[in-house]
């Protein structure tokens, strides 16, 4: 496993806001399961919303906010 790339999408994060921001709209999103996965993605948002280089599979927020 090739561990370069790691650290680089760990200093990646966005401000707590921003992150708070992303997961309202996951929360109210339909394709948001009970275990808060995307059922489009199939990424775990919890922690997909906290970085820079994430973006919505559906188009609600992007690596901007």
């Amino acid at each position: 496993m090739d561990f370069k790339g790691l650290g680089a999408i760990f200093k990646g994060r966005v401000k707590p806001a921003d992150e708070q921001r992303r997961w309202d709209h996951c929360r109210g999103c339909t394709f948001l399961t009970e275990k808060n996965t995307c059922s489009k993605c199939g990424c775990f948002m919890r922690a997909k919303v906290k970085f820079k280089h994430s973006f919505c599979p559906i188009g609600i927020w992007s690596k901007e906010l």
